[in-house]
């Protein structure tokens, strides 16, 4: 299947098949995926409706865009990890988020080929300049990014743990411009797709699918046991 593109469909419905057919354990990382889509949905700001989602074997992340294009970040550094460090087999995506409609987050989806993905990313991160932390107490610090681990731990002690942490690039325009290309690239190359038919093929190809297909047609193929008596002998 080449590069698609699912448009208003249902978010979390939609990961959630996703999840049932490829997340084996840890499925309940898909709860708090579920509370964060939710909540951005709801509060509609734009640098937020742009979302990177993983399903793994052992669980899920959905992380900002925005950080994941930020070098050495955290979001950074999870999203290449299973592309570096494992051997886990991922099925990632794009989301932009459109809102809530009939209560359901309402959106658009990208299959993303996840290790071309983190490749592309690696090649194009900008560097971290500081960072900007909002405190328990609502105290908010900047801190020089290579030594900002040392002053949060002093901040802490006084202002309490850390809300918020925000990742401030050497140059926000040049991360701007990088996502505004990623967009329109994503975008044009992918044609509007089919979801059953898409969730056939996952079917097909993951695990877990072809598990339910087998227990499916184990139990259609089932005879019922015989309710008639055996004759006597």
């Amino acid at each position: 299947m080449g590069a698609v593109k699912f448009e208003g469909v249902d978010v979390l419905d939609f990961l959630g098949k996703v999840v049932e057919l490829h997340t084996q354990h840890y499925k309940d990382d898909f709860d708090i995926d579920k509370e964060l889509i939710q909540n951005l949905a709801a509060c509609r700001n734009e640098e937020n409706e742009q979302l990177l989602w993983m399903s793994r074997t052992c669980g899920t992340y959905c992380l900002w865009e925005r950080d994941v294009y930020l070098q050495d970040s955290h979001e950074n550094k999870v999203w290449r990890f299973y592309h570096e460090q494992t051997k886990d087999s991922i099925l990632a995506y794009a989301i932009r988020l459109d809102g809530i409609q009939d209560g359901k987050v309402t959106g658009c989806i990208w299959p993303l080929d996840y290790h071309a993905h983190v490749e592309r990313v690696k090649l194009l991160s900008c560097a971290i300049e500081k960072v900007s932390v909002l405190f328990q107490d609502g105290t908010q610090a900047v801190f020089p990014y290579d030594s900002y681990m040392q002053q949060i731990n002093m901040f802490k002690a006084e202002h309490g743990t850390s809300k918020c942490v925000t990742w401030l690039p050497e140059s926000e325009r040049e991360l701007q411009t990088i996502l505004r290309r990623e967009h329109v690239k994503r975008d044009y190359h992918a044609k509007p797709g089919d979801i059953q038919e898409y969730m056939d093929s996952l079917k097909k190809s993951t695990l877990r699918g072809k598990l339910k297909e087998v227990q499916a047609a184990a139990a259609f193929t089932r005879k019922p046991p015989s309710h008639k008596k055996e004759p006597e002998r």
